[in-house]
């Protein structure tokens, strides 16, 4: 068995509260016309630029561990476990979730409802964070195949499409919206099946290469060099462009921080099961369950008792960006903490960890 590679968990454990914090603004951003709200926008979109690294990291990590040629992985213990985990996380809380949207458009419960809610499920039209459950489905599902095609192939050849992916799905779109145009490009979705395959090329690169970037301080000034950059154009610029996770400098964050991760990475040794290690690799047990609960708590506070960020800067005789600042990471933080908690709670259920969490 191979050793736990530290820095998966820490990187984890890092785009699940970039994750919390992601839905703590756009869950604003979708409710609220921002156009009355000019400089509380540019601060959304910052944080947007800065943190939608998240999904991508978590898809180079699935890579990462399924594709990698040391390990097997075949159709039956793909949809036996993998897969059946997923379903069942969509059924256990995707049904309850719907269920709260039906209660909260019809202001009662109805014996239909959980039926209804399934029906929803099966729709893909659960609470939209929910998405990403059904993206992972479909890669887990076509894992195996995909690991018998990267066997036959040379890596250069990987590299190659990963390559023609990222010009179509990323960069061209990203040119054609600049130029406010339209023309040839590949569907902007395929860049989840990039991330998949950076996450192979990434488990067959050369490791001491990322470790002496590091070393030198390369990554790491590349990664603040680029968020600086992104904050700066947002801030202090007229600049509102918007794209999905196809964003050219989401694509180029996401693969940096992953490099930097990978090439900063500890092997747990004699001290394994306490201290620091223990406490990172509970942490990283539990983001899953910090994903699929968290935005419970955003919901109540936005929809039911109607209290945002923005509600809350306006209490403040601070400048627009620096109170709602305050603001959005108040509300990150108490997020983040009842969701870890309810979390924590969740976890110790044998049952729903050992085939759900």
């Amino acid at each position: 068995m191979r050793e736990r590679e530290a820095f998966l968990d820490r990187l984890r454990v890092m785009a699940t509260l970039a994750v919390v914090m992601l839905h703590t603004a756009t869950g604003v951003m979708d409710a609220t016309d921002m156009s009355l709200y000019p400089e509380e926008n540019r601060v959304f979109l910052t944080v947007m630029d800065l943190v939608c690294w998240c999904v991508p990291v978590f898809l180079v990590i699935s890579g990462y561990l399924f594709l990698n040629p040391c390990r097997e992985m075949g159709l039956g213990r793909m949809l036996t476990k993998y897969c059946r985990r997923i379903v069942l996380a969509l059924i256990l809380f995707g049904v309850p979730y719907g269920c709260l949207e039906l209660l909260a458009a019809e202001g009662r419960f109805r014996l239909g409802m959980p039926g209804e809610a399934f029906v929803k499920v099966l729709r893909g039209q659960s609470w939209s964070h929910m998405w990403y459950l059904y993206l992972i489905l479909l890669l887990y599902a076509v894992t195996p195949l995909l690991k018998r095609v990267l066997k036959a192939v040379p890596r250069w050849a990987v590299g190659a499409a990963a390559l023609v992916l990222l010009m179509g799905c990323s960069l061209l779109p990203y040119l054609w919206e600049l130029r406010g145009a339209e023309g040839p490009a590949l569907p902007g979705d395929g860049i989840y099946f990039f991330y998949y395959i950076c996450g192979y090329l990434f488990a067959t690169a050369e490791r001491g290469r990322l470790e002496r970037a590091v070393g030198k301080g390369i990554l790491p000034g590349l990664i603040l060099l680029l968020c600086a950059g992104m904050a700066a154009s947002r801030l202090w610029g007229n600049y509102a462009l918007q794209m999905a996770y196809n964003y050219p400098f989401t694509v180029l964050l996401a693969l940096l921080l992953f490099a930097w991760g990978m090439g900063t990475e500890e092997r747990r040794g004699a001290g394994r099961g306490h201290g620091t290690g223990h406490f990172r690799e509970q942490a990283a047990a539990l983001s899953f369950t910090v994903y699929l609960i968290h935005p419970v708590f955003l919901n109540m506070a936005y929809k039911f008792f109607r209290v945002t960020p923005l509600s809350g800067a306006a209490l403040l005789p601070l400048p627009a960006a620096l109170s709602l600042g305050t603001f959005l990471l108040l509300f990150f933080g108490g997020t983040a903490l009842l969701s870890a908690a309810f979390a924590w709670v969740l976890y110790r259920i044998p049952p729903l960890r050992k085939y759900v969490l």
